[in-house]
């Protein structure tokens, strides 16, 4: 062992704490990573909290005033329900945040900036029972062999009784990674990534800008503090002004606490792309949110040339002053940039003031009058969509479930999906799906754009009113409105993936070159496909003012009429989600699309159209308002669905 590693592992050990009560009972482990802040498991405080979370309980450690206990109090934490005791609560909602009332003066830990690296030893420590009842300290030696889910990584050691919550410390970036988690046998153990901080939302983000800058304080590394030792590691060569050294990163970080909020992972992404000219390792498992894990996505070797990040930086402060000129945080940053700058060589400053925002974030932030049409395959616009396709052997229904962006260049890349075993239960689709959602829409949201979605499901479930769908969004709670006011929602259809799109591709283009788009009743439509086909005109838009749900009064009338449009190749339709009981005559959605299809200039208009109505009606009328259960059928057929199908294994 190293000196360097000796004294990194130290400021670790001195940073970690016993979780207890004020009995002086043990609960597990934890540790500082920002003033006054502890991080440690959820699944540590739960069984002791869980009835009264703001209940105070203790830290101790020995570097904390002597080993003395201190006060403190759980802030927050992932869990979404009550544990099961025999069961293990995932890695996504085992993490809490714990905060010391007036602690002393107490160390805290370098938390990684970057993607957790695999097959590289790790050190895990905190304070194990003892055989006579005491704790002590505890440190093991492990690999990271893999991952699970969002945030779980697997390690290849055994983790000791009452270590849960302490810290996981890569010792060749000298920083912490992760949070020790549960013993799985003998020889395996399940760690929490610490970019789940993330996840506890604007909270998450404060502790974090606390920790950058506090370890941007240059007394607290007067001696042999973090940034000192951390230096030494990098590969024994001198770190000269072209090398980012750890006091860079660790002023950078700190300046870039200060700036708002990237608007999802999509700006930092195309900052990424404009920095490095391609797509950074690691980009697919879980994309960088923040400033902060941006600037860690920068690394490719150590020393690292100081002007990629300044590059960076640079192009944060245009994206930020792009946003409001006056921001005082980015002339801040911006001014450092420039001084850092006067250190690299002359040749290569010029990656550094000769950049500029990419386009996808150039455009201007203004709210456009008219309504936003919905993207056409490679037009440089993204779209997410959902395939939800039902177990036919599933009673009640289970799907099957995939989601997938198209980053504006016509192809669909996969993000996640759930496409073997028992599926996902009707009732539970909504709460399943509302993570992988936010992911996918910080991905390929743009600044004032946000992309649109397009579910894809069999015509038996068009009644789901996935527009009333909300995804999870930790760092921005107030974006938890139904999908349908904040973006454009469609459904498509499922079976059309596998052909028969020529009727359908005939009424696309005859829709796009109507004189005027008319909204016609769809009663009798039934009589079957040609009659419809043949008196209809080419800006026909057919409405069904009654749901076609399967339970509906009636609703095998508009099932009928529904597979005959269908059949016919129309590819924009609407109907009413709500029954005739609810209180809304069947006519009302004809009236109100009559009205909405005369606003517009072109159909691709026609999805943000409603989603602009749902948002003001939202503010302005109660519940029950018509557009508020209206379900839009827009299938693009030059923007084709995934051929292959769900792989099929029955539970």
């Amino acid at each position: 062992m190293t000196e360097v590693e000796t004294g990194l592992r130290s400021l670790v050990h001195e940073a970690t704490v016993r979780l207890r009560s004020a009995d002086g009972d043990v609960w597990g482990s934890g540790f500082f990573v920002a003033p006054g802040w502890v991080l440690t498991c959820a699944h540590v405080l739960s069984p002791h909290l869980w009835r009264d979370p703001g209940a105070p309980f203790q830290v101790q450690g020995d570097g904390l005033a002597g080993g003395r206990p201190c006060e403190a109090r759980l802030e927050a934490w992932l869990l979404e329900e009550k544990p099961d005791p025999h069961r293990l609560i995932p890695p996504e909602q085992d993490l809490a945040l714990v905060r010391v009332d007036d602690p002393p003066s107490h160390a805290a830990v370098w938390l990684s900036d970057r993607p957790p690296v695999f097959t590289r030893p790790v050190l895990v420590g905190g304070y194990a029972h003892g055989a006579d009842g005491r704790t002590e300290r505890w440190e093991g030696s492990f690999q990271l062999i893999g991952s699970t889910g969002r945030y779980g990584l697997h390690g290849d050691g055994a983790l000791a009784m009452g270590v849960s919550g302490g810290p996981v410390f890569d010792p060749a970036t000298g920083a912490v990674v992760g949070v020790a988690k549960a013993r799985r046998g003998d020889s395996a153990a399940l760690l929490v990534s610490t970019a789940a901080l993330h996840d506890l939302g604007p909270l998450g983000l404060r502790v974090l800008a606390d920790h950058d800058r506090w370890h941007a304080n240059p007394i607290l590394d007067a001696t042999d503090g973090w940034a000192t030792l951390q230096r030494q590691l990098v590969t024994g060569l001198a770190i000269t002004g072209d090398q980012w050294s750890p006091d860079d990163r660790h002023t950078a970080l700190a300046l870039l606490s200060a700036l708002p909020s990237p608007e999802g992972a999509r700006p930092v992404a195309d900052i990424l792309l404009a920095t490095l000219g391609d797509a950074p390792t690691g980009m697919a498992w879980l994309p960088p949110r923040t400033w902060r894990e941006g600037h860690g996505m920068l690394y490719g070797h150590d020393p690292t040339p100081a002007a990629v990040f300044l590059r960076y930086l640079r192009l944060v402060v245009l994206y930020t002053r792009h946003a409001n000129p006056q921001d005082a945080a980015a002339f801040r940053l911006d001014s450092w940039i420039r001084e850092r700058l006067t250190q690299v060589a002359p040749t290569l400053r010029a990656l550094v003031t000769d950049a500029s925002l990419p386009s996808s974030l150039a455009q201007p932030r203004t709210t456009p009058h008219t309504a936003t049409p919905f993207p056409a395959r490679g037009d440089g616009h993204p779209v997410v969509t959902v395939e939800l396709e039902p177990l036919h052997y599933a009673m009640p229904p289970r799907f099957y479930w995939r989601i997938a962006v198209d980053q504006g260049d016509g192809e669909l890349i996969t993000l996640e999906e759930e496409c073997v075993g028992g599926g996902v239960r009707e009732a539970d689709v909504v709460r399943r799906l509302a993570q992988p959602l936010a992911d996918a829409f910080s991905r390929a949201d743009l600044p004032g754009l946000p992309a649109p979605l397009e579910v894809a499901l069999p015509p038996d479930y068009f009644d789901l009113e996935v527009h009333l769908w909300r995804a999870h969004d930790a760092v921005h709670p107030a974006r938890s409105r139904p999908v349908g006011e904040q973006r454009s929602v469609v459904l498509r259809d499922l079976s059309r993936r596998s052909g028969r799109m020529v009727r359908v591709r005939e009424r696309w283009e005859a829709l796009h070159n109507a004189d005027s788009l008319t909204a016609v009743p769809a009663g009798g439509a039934g009589r079957g496909p040609d009659v419809w086909w043949q008196r209809t005109g080419p800006g026909s838009v057919p409405v069904f003012g009654r749901p076609a749900a399967r339970s509906a009064a009636g609703a095998e009338t508009v099932r009928q009429e529904l597979a005959a449009v269908l059949e016919a190749g129309f590819p924009v339709a609407l109907w009413n989600t709500r029954r005739r009981a609810e209180g809304r005559s069947d006519d009302e959605l004809v009236r109100g699309t009559v009205s909405l299809l005369g606003e517009i200039h072109t159909i691709r208009e026609l999805p943000d159209s409603i989603r602009r109505l749902r948002y003001h009606r939202a503010e302005t009328r109660p519940e029950g308002d018509w557009a508020q259960h209206m379900a839009l059928f827009f299938d693009d057929p030059h923007r084709p669905l995934p051929s292959e199908d769900f792989e099929r294994d029955a539970p």
